[in-house]
């Protein structure tokens, strides 16, 4: 628990320095103390975690007797996934990586190929959309299913940036990246393919009803991890789409490396060539970059063959494996049911209570509005924006603005009297482990 909060605080920092411009001492410190190996370890663990040992938990369907350490758990992945993102932007920080990049990069692929299942049709986004505003049920599981559905979608967002930011280190000369990472995003995984039928899907743009649930809008997804009615926007391009294109210019016409994607391959171009139409004027006015890569989509619409490569350029004498992921699932194998049963056990047990008490306080003091408000008053400034980790507060029943919080916990927030109360069997856990772990620290100082 306490590794997990210390990655909060670490998260909450290297973005308000990103933001700002100012020293990144926490990349700083992750590079020289070679820490980023380990944040990818933990991010393929707990995505393993999730993918075996949850699944069994929500298959037994017995109610835990608190939420807070699952969340915990399910949530940690995001936040690993967002200080990647962060990090990953300097070149320096990616040369740390060593064998983990494979990792990262086949993490990026899984991340990648769901977010192209679940957003196929705005049908699909619109589930999505729901369950992200949906009131939280009765049934902790229940919630807690929703709530990794949720962050799974959203994780494969951030692996659009991160997926860029592999490609434009391991796609230069000068990369100190093994070739071979180049290799398997390119051949391996075909990620530009992926990349192509994003562009289509729009992932990031979603219709679906506001949190009054009044009026179905459309919907842009926002930086910080929120949903913004399409008209308080004037975004020619959304940041994942920009992501997108600039991360195809690179792989197509700014690649100084020895591996080239072969765009005649008959499929590679059907998927480019779709493209063509999204190329709007405004875009082109925005990212002047798409200028040449829109004329390189018309030449290869003229000539099948433009845009080949030799087989012998492409060709792959060592084929590197994810050590991490298979080094765990060998590891664990015919183990989950085992884990599972573990983790109920240590959870529910009074040690496993008094942890849980304890990470909820420092939770608490973390994500409290003070706290975050001082991190990023310095990034906002007067632009009128909210605070990217502490929006507005809303209400958990209705969804309407907020105003009052709860008396014990000073950690929910509700628009009166009357949904507090329908409110309260579902808060009810939470709210008795936060002020009990409140209460307890007071008295122990």
């Amino acid at each position: 628990m306490q590794v997990k909060t210390n990655s909060n605080l670490f998260c909450f920092q290297a973005v308000a320095s990103a933001r700002t411009q100012s020293d990144e001492f926490i990349k700083e410190f992750l590079v020289s103390h070679q820490k980023i190996p380990i944040l990818v370890h933990d991010l393929i663990m707990v995505e393993l975690w999730k993918q075996k040992v949850f699944k069994i938990i929500l298959s037994d369907k017995e109610e835990p007797k608190s939420a807070f350490p699952l969340y915990t758990i399910i949530y940690h992945e995001l936040l690993l996934a967002n200080l990647l993102e962060t990090v990953t932007f300097h070149s320096d920080a990616v040369e740390t990586f060593g064998d983990s990049v494979t990792d990262l990069g086949d993490w990026c692929h899984r991340s990648l190929c769901y977010l192209v299942t679940q957003s196929a049709s705005e049908k699909e986004k619109s589930v999505y959309f729901e369950l992200k505003n949906k009131v939280s049920d009765t049934s902790n599981l229940k919630d807690l299913d929703r709530q990794y559905k949720v962050i799974e979608y959203e994780k494969g967002i951030k692996a659009i940036t991160i997926v860029r930011h592999l490609f434009e280190n391991c796609l230069n000369s000068d990369s100190g990246l093994p070739p071979s990472i180049g290799r398997r995003l390119l051949y391996t995984h075909d990620i530009p393919i992926i990349l192509c039928q994003l562009l289509e899907q729009k992932p990031w743009i979603i219709i679906g009803y506001d949190k009054s649930n009044t009026q179905r809008r459309q919907h842009i997804w926002h930086e910080n991890g929120s949903w913004i009615p399409d008209e308080k926007t004037s975004c020619v391009i959304h940041k994942p789409e920009a992501q997108i294109w600039l991360c195809l210019f690179q792989i197509l016409l700014a690649n100084s490396s020895s591996l080239k994607y072969d765009c005649s391959v008959g499929h590679r171009r059907t998927a480019l060539l779709k493209l063509r139409p999204l190329l709007t004027e405004l875009k082109l006015d925005v990212l002047p970059v798409l200028i040449d890569l829109r004329r390189f989509l018309e030449h290869l619409s003229l000539n099948e063959s433009y845009g080949g490569t030799s087989d012998k350029i492409n060709m792959c004498l060592i084929e590197v494996v994810p050590e991490i992921r298979e080094s765990l699932v060998s590891k664990y194998k015919n183990k989950w049911r085992k884990l599972a049963t573990l983790f109920k056990e240590q959870t529910e047990s009074n040690r496993g209570k008094e942890a849980a008490k304890k990470a909820a306080l420092q939770w608490t003091e973390a994500f409290s509005e003070e706290h975050l408000s001082q991190l990023f008053s310095s990034s906002l400034g007067n632009s009128g924006d909210e605070n990217p980790l502490y929006p507005t507060p809303r209400c958990p029943t209705c969804g309407e603005i907020a105003s009052k919080r709860c008396s014990r916990c000073r950690q929910e927030w509700y628009c009166g009297r009357e949904c507090q109360v329908k409110h309260w069997l579902k808060h009810k856990g939470a709210c008795d482990l936060l002020a009990e772990a409140i209460n307890s620290d007071k008295n122990s100082n």
